[in-house]
């Protein structure tokens, strides 16, 4: 608990308020001079937005007189002769024009045309030295014209021609490496298809290094494009012409701060590592001021404004959007120091501050001592209860005024901060841990803080109630101390701890370093310090008034009545989690119990499935694992938190929980004709009696023919024939070997050998079955029948509950038989390969549905809603073909591609199926290698399941070692 402070010599409030009035009219002096200046800087701001308006439109209009001549030569241009002339000769008489133009607009560098057939024919004007020194020509030549003609053969041929200013001609320079095709150049194209000018955006010439635009537009014949290159220093230096005062700074730039015009123009462009010029950005500039207005307002939009810092000065900055007639996003961007706009208006503020100030020091010292006294604590403790109000204890409230209710409250506030705020990190911890065991270490550790006591030991009841446990020790620095702390009976008598049991509250007495040892706490005592010579013990109930444990709290001096209620109070909270996680230990533990006893019930329900369900889930944490330590590939990325694992775990137990709806005449159906039992025998039956009826009709037949002398052999080769015939049959049950037509025809030949039946077959029966019998009329006894057929109470009706429509609340695909069973003999007997028929195979898939009808049914917490998406996807197949939902590998989650892979391993390897062996490692690895080629499995969990040994680590702990071979893997990972 926090000491209380030493008090001061305080003055009643009462005494200072009578001071107040005076300072009414020192209050409406100063607000009469703020919101002057306010007044003033917001009028001032107004004209300075309405002066950034007109240099806004000051600059559109410069551009729109800039372009807008070009656009108007562009528009006589593209009618004239040139435009169609196919030959040099006619294209340069052409040139008295295209001089008066190039003249007559400053702006314009040069034009050129561009011709279907790739011809090129261009005019530059030459006004300044760089330009002459750069095609090295003489002060005397005005123009240059290049062209690209075509020779005889096809080949492009190149040419200078120097001219005066009186278009005479002076030299003509062959250019054998000045060819290309215009019909390449992005204004040719973008032309090409627009009857209308098209406007490049702002860019740097290559020749010349100017910054400008390629203005160009399709001529009225179609035949041609003429374009004009224009520049923009003009507009640089009237911007320039613009600036409010010397000192501004201003820029027309493009979106992402790529210069177009600047003062400077040296800071304009520059040259690259390829020695190309190229246009700098705004952040290249020696003054960092358009930079940082740039950063703090933003490049977009029509029109921002602020104030920003930079160069030890305050600026106020604007941009503002300009249309260059080019699609590109175009701004002006302007800085003018705050000093140089509001310096007047400053000083005279300041003058008036400095009248005011004065009259406050000469006539009312006092009344601004009185004033801080009573607002300066009241208005802190204002902020700081706010504060509280919003749950920020970090803050200790400390006032320092001689007022002594201000003192008081301040005093008893932060008193209350502090309790309420160990209260808050009590409950956020006991809120945020999930282990159980660190929740009640850190529990403890945060009683010591709160309590501010020298050490703690936490004692749990054990699971009879009859002693108290030591669960942990602590000092107050959050030192675990590892000493052996003998547990307590609870029916000692004169006890600290069993007193303060049986009175349900906090006890405490001062104690000896023998009485310490009695009570088993020596070790601890010597690990302090300072030995403790008080004890506080409070015992910890849950709601049903349970002991659950004790708090044992080491003090060195005389416990404080306070503290003792405070520790009860904390008691609480910390007996509520202690019994609440318990529940939830005690609950995930019954759950985790439910699981696999799910598991071990569909494992030991049929020997066919052996240990599946509890060896899966190994394998798919096994792989799991794998991809959370993967640091590169395709599982870079995936990780699992530990609610991630615990889906995992649960689905990948629950994977086959809808097995147990499966039959096991199904699930276990080895031979044909198997149901709960193997109808092979009833076919015996009839063989049997058919062979008696063979051998009876013999007889009879000789018989009649007065025969002395029976022929056995006769009758043996008609015996042996049926014997051969059941033996036929009997082997096509077993469903080793592959139903051909050959075969397929012997068995439909057998089955038309006929047995008389005397008995009628609808009695002793069940209903159901007497149901299925009377789709038919009854035949009149006795009766022929045949030895092998398919009647119609053979077929079992599907109920409308198990039928999957279109559009299922699950999402399941998979194409469902008619019938529930078709138990037809002919019909079982006549499956190609293996011993199930379409409605046993889809009865047995049918167990993925149940399961995902199972789980969805069950109200998973948020952590494990995954769970039915991760359990009811091992059936898939990467390219949609899989059941029941025939997703494709983008469908499913990686875990659930990894169950998929477990499920298969597991099913190839398992030694406890009665129906098959085991196979051996090299054997399954190979299989699924071409599963991954027939898109049944996913790759990149195989490649996982390869690299990460995981397969190895399996087959050492669940397969037999003569399963266990050589396997090589690099075959597969290549």
């Amino acid at each position: 608990m926090p000491h209380r402070k030493p008090k001061k010599f305080l003055v009643s409030v009462q005494t200072l308020l009578i001071a107040t009035s005076v300072t009414l009219a020192i209050a409406i002096t100063s607000t009469i001079s703020v919101l002057g200046y306010k007044g003033v800087n917001n009028a001032l701001t107004a004209a300075l937005e309405e002066q950034f308006n007109t240099i806004g439109v000051m600059v559109r209009e410069r551009i729109r007189r800039l372009t807008e001549p070009v656009q108007s030569q562009l528009s006589i241009l593209i009618h004239d002769q040139i435009t169609v002339a196919s030959d040099l000769s006619t294209r340069l008489s052409r040139l008295p024009v295209l001089a008066e133009a190039l003249k007559s607009n400053p702006t314009i560098r040069n034009i050129y045309v561009g011709y279907a057939n790739g011809e090129f024919f261009l005019v530059r004007k030459i006004d300044n030295n760089a330009i002459r020194s750069m095609f090295h020509l003489t002060d005397a030549t005005q123009y240059l014209v290049q062209t690209i003609t075509l020779g005889v053969n096809g080949n492009r041929v190149g040419e200078y021609r120097l001219y005066d200013a009186n278009l005479r001609l002076q030299e003509v320079q062959a250019k054998p490496d000045y060819v290309y095709d215009p019909r390449e150049r992005p204004w040719f194209q973008s032309s090409e298809g627009d009857k209308n000018s098209v406007t490049s955006g702002p860019y740097t010439f290559f020749t010349t290094g100017e910054i400008g635009v390629t203005i160009s537009q399709r001529s009225v014949s179609a035949s041609s494009v003429v374009g004009f290159d224009t520049t923009v220093d003009q507009l640089a230096s009237e911007v320039q012409n613009l600036r409010l005062t010397p000192d501004s700074e201003i820029a027309i730039t493009e979106s992402d701060g790529t210069l177009i015009a600047y003062s400077d123009l040296s800071q304009l462009i520059e040259k690259d590592s390829a020695g190309a010029i190229v246009r700098k950005n705004i952040s290249n500039l020696t003054s960092s001021t358009l930079s940082t207005a740039a950063r703090e307002i933003g490049l977009s939009g029509p029109y921002r404004h602020g104030m920003v810092e930079s160069e030890g000065r305050e600026w106020v900055v604007s941009s503002r959007s300009l249309d260059f007639g080019t699609g590109t996003e175009v701004h002006l961007l302007l800085a003018v120091p705050a000093d140089n706009l509001f310096a007047t208006t400053r000083k005279i503020i300041r003058d008036q501050g400095i009248v005011i100030l004065i009259i406050i020091g000469l006539f009312i010292p006092f009344g601004i001592l009185i004033i801080r006294q009573i607002t300066k604590p009241l208005s802190q403790l204002s902020k700081d209860v706010q504060k509280l109000a919003s749950f920020d204890f970090t803050q200790p409230i400390t006032v320092s005024s001689r007022v002594k209710e201000a003192s008081e409250l301040a005093d008893t506030v932060d008193r209350l901060r502090v309790t309420v705020s160990r209260f808050l990190d009590i409950n956020r911890t006991i809120a945020a841990e999930e282990d159980f065991n660190t929740l009640l270490v850190k529990l403890l550790d945060e009683i010591i803080a709160t309590t501010e006591t020298q050490a703690g030991v936490l004692y749990l009841t054990d699971s009879e109630g009859g002693s108290l446990v030591s669960f942990a020790s602590r000092i107050a620095s959050e030192k675990r101390i590892d000493v052996n702390i003998p547990p307590i009976q609870l029916s000692l008598d004169d006890s600290l701890i069993v007193r303060a049991v049986e009175h349900k509250a906090a006890q405490n007495i001062k104690v000896s370093y023998k009485e310490l040892e009695q009570m088993g706490l020596s070790e601890l005592s010597r690990a302090l310090e300072t030995p403790p010579s008080y004890l506080l013990a409070t015992p910890l109930f849950n709601r049903t008034n349970e002991l659950v444990g004790v708090i044992l709290l080491f003090e060195q001096e005389s416990i404080d009545p306070a503290l003792m209620r405070f520790t009860e109070a904390l008691s609480g909270s910390a007996a509520v989690s202690v019994e609440a996680r318990r529940l939830i230990a005690a609950q995930r533990d019954l759950f985790e119990s439910f699981i696999q006893l799910i598991a071990g019930a569909i494992d030991a329900k049929s020997p066919y499935t052996g240990g599946h369900c509890a060896r899966v889930p190994e394998l798919t944490k096994l792989l799991a694992n794998a991809a959370n330590d993967a640091k590169e590939g395709p599982f870079a990325n995936f990780s699992l938190s530990r609610d991630n694992w615990e889906a995992i775990h649960v689905a990948a137990w629950l994977h086959d929980c809808g097995k147990i709806t499966t039959p096991e005449f199904v699930i276990d159906k080895a031979t044909k004709l198997e149901t709960i039992y193997d109808r092979i025998h009833e076919i015996r039956m009839r063989v049997e009696v058919i062979k008696r009826e063979t051998e009876i009709q013999f007889l009879r037949s000789t018989l009649d023919k007065n025969a002395i002398v029976l022929d056995d052999a006769a009758l043996h080769d008609a015996l042996a024939q049926l014997d051969d015939d059941f033996a036929f049959v009997a082997k096509l049950n077993q469903g080793g070997e592959y139903l051909d037509e050959s075969k397929q025809g012997r068995m439909d030949s057998i089955a038309q050998k006929t047995w008389t039946r005397t008995l009628d077959d609808r009695i002793g029966i069940s209903h159901e079955e007497l149901e299925r019998k009377n789709r038919t009329v009854a035949p009149t006894l006795p009766i022929k029948e045949p030895l092998l057929a398919d009647r119609p109470e053979h077929l079992f009706e599907r109920p409308d509950s198990e039928k999957l429509p279109e559009g299922n609340p699950w999402g399941f695909k998979m194409d469902v038989p008619e019938y529930l069973y078709n138990r037809g003999e002919l019909h079982n007997l006549s499956i190609q390969r293996g011993t199930l028929t379409p409605e046993d195979r889809y009865k047995i898939n049918e167990h993925i549905v149940q399961t995902i009808k199972m789980l969805d049914k069950l109200p998973f917490p948020k952590h494990l809603k995954s769970v039915p998406e991760l359990a009811g996807g091992h059936h898939e197949k990467m390219d949609g073909t899989g059941y029941p939902k025939r997703l494709t590998r983008d469908d499913m989650s990686p875990v659930s591609r990894m169950m998929a892979v477990a499920d298969i391993f597991e099913a190839l390897t398992a030694v406890d199926r009665p129906y098959k062996k085991g196979k051996k490692l090299s054997e399954a690895i190979k299989i699924m290698s071409f599963m991954v080629t027939n898109q049944h499995i996913d790759p990149d969990i195989f490649r996982l399941f390869l690299e990460s040994k995981a397969y190895l680590a399996y087959a050492q702990e669940y397969m037999n070692p003569d399963q266990i071979d050589d396997v090589p893997i690099a075959d597969y990972l290549s």
